[in-house]
């Protein structure tokens, strides 16, 4: 009786009946469901259901949207919160959702992935299975009126450093998607198993990287991807290098280490002969976890897009204001002198390249996926045609245990004795190429690089074998 005492004291009323009253309930309860049934839209109907398991979702015009909740195919195949942790970087998008856009209106895009061993595919038996080819599956799915096209330009064993300068060597300049892959074969700049002082160069590549394909002529999207290895027993990878320059550079970052790797380590039986095929390179489900973590986030674009209550402002988007004026390590005290880098390649997977002089050095390939410039014989020399802008040149030689490395002399111009040694061997339990430094400060123009196989040899079992795969400049 508490309750109604407000209704009791008005059944009291000498005024007012028992029946008058029972109308009047109905009425406002008549009233009452009039008002909740004017007032429902779907998309206040959606906010109940994201806070309310009692009734199913209601049916949505696009399964798509909204990205996030109940109705989100994805989010009911993987959960908000794996699919939110694989989000390291979110950014504003513009560059994305602009090709979103001309997606839409039937265009034809040009994707293009660069890499390692991961997105070249290793230990996968049907290279439709990679990542990047079943992201290129979904996306004609959501806009089939268009002719899409990916371009494989990764190579296993490579890293940021080598794409930094030869990226156009793997990929047409016209590209309207970049997806960037190095997290395995990048150091981080912390302390870490590829790098026990660590180290900024790695850091400084991948930027030099980014910053060249976003001045392509297309102005693509650049997807930064990262992966990890059950295989290498820490936490840190490339991924600690690469997250500033997403940050910097505005760009989505998607990480499968961000969303698995305490999983991982709290149930390793649970997923690791899930996710690997050999604890380092992705499995089938692995490559379509991937895909499914880069397509949630292209969704969630994609919504934005249709979201009229902050449409994007495309049409105020310059090419002026899409990468930042100056790069990340330039000192405000020297914005003067800052000069845009422009790479210089002669890659040995460009079979038609052939040094300007070579005496004791020859052309080699691994299973048509490496190509070298090889020798073993002490004294053999080779020159190099170099063009510098910024004054550095680099050689992007093997390094590893095996193989019987040894060491190379090598300096720009005549002066032999200001050269640097560089060494092939190394006792980490890796074979990676590096870019190493060979010459900076050089003055803008054309130089020549010199290189000799030394006697002298970093090898505890005397090898004097040596490999280079690409000489840079820049």
């Amino acid at each position: 009786m508490v309750r109604y005492s407000p209704l009791g004291r008005l059944s009291s009323s000498n005024h007012t009946s028992r029946t008058t009253m029972i109308v009047i309930f109905v009425v406002l309860a008549i009233l009452s469901i009039a008002s909740l049934a004017a007032l429902r839209s779907s998309d206040f109907a959606n906010r109940l259901h994201l806070f309310s398991s009692s009734s199913p979702p209601e049916e949505l015009k696009d399964p798509r949207c909204p990205a996030t909740g109940p109705n989100n195919h994805f989010e009911q195949q993987y959960g908000h919160e794996l699919l939110q942790r694989s989000i390291a970087h979110e950014g504003t998008n513009k560059r994305l959702r602009e090709k979103i856009a001309m997606a839409q209106r039937g265009e034809s895009l040009r994707m293009a992935v660069v890499g390692g061993s991961v997105s070249a595919g290793h230990t996968l038996n049907d290279w439709r299975n990679i990542y990047f080819y079943r992201f290129l599956d979904w996306w004609n799915e959501q806009f089939p009126e268009g002719h899409h096209t990916i371009f494989q330009g990764a190579v296993p064993a490579t890293d940021s450093g080598y794409y930094a300068y030869c990226f156009d060597k793997h990929i047409p300049k016209d590209v309207d998607i970049i997806f960037v892959e190095f997290s395995l074969n990048d150091a981080s700049t912390l302390p870490c198993e590829l790098n026990k002082q660590g180290s900024i160069v790695q850091a400084k590549m991948m930027e030099s990287l980014v910053r060249n394909l976003l001045r392509l002529p297309r102005k693509p999207a650049v997807i930064m991807t990262s992966v990890f290895s059950y295989n290498v027993n820490e936490y840190l990878d490339g991924q600690e290098s690469h997250l500033p320059i997403s940050n910097y550079y505005d760009l989505p970052h998607i990480s499968m280490k961000n969303a698995l790797y305490d999983h991982l380590n709290r149930h390793p039986d649970d997923l690791r002969f899930k996710l690997y095929n050999d604890g380092h390179h992705l499995s089938e489900w692995g490559h379509q976890l991937l895909s499914d973590f880069i397509s949630h986030y292209v969704e969630r674009q994609m919504c934005a897009l249709s979201d009229q209550v902050q449409p994007p402002l495309l049409d105020n988007y310059s090419y002026n204001q899409s990468i930042p004026k100056f790069d990340m390590f330039t000192h405000r005290w020297e914005q003067d002198k800052f000069r845009e880098l422009e790479p210089y390649c002669h890659t040995f997977a460009d079979q038609s390249y052939k040094p300007k002089v070579m005496e004791g050095w020859n052309f080699w390939n691994w299973q048509n996926e490496k190509f070298y410039i090889v020798a073993d014989k002490p004294g053999s020399n080779i020159t190099f045609e170099v063009q510098a802008n910024q004054g550095v040149v680099y050689l992007y030689l093997l390094r590893s245990a095996d193989y019987d490395l040894g060491n190379i002399w090598c300096w720009v111009g005549d002066d032999k004795e200001k050269g640097r040694e560089l060494q092939g061997y190394w006792d980490k339990w890796y074979s990676i190429g590096v870019m190493t430094p060979v010459a900076e400060g050089l003055s803008q123009g054309q130089h020549l690089l010199h290189c000799e196989l030394m006697n002298k040899t970093s090898n505890p079992n005397g090898g004097t074998h040596f490999r280079i795969l690409a000489v840079a400049s820049g």
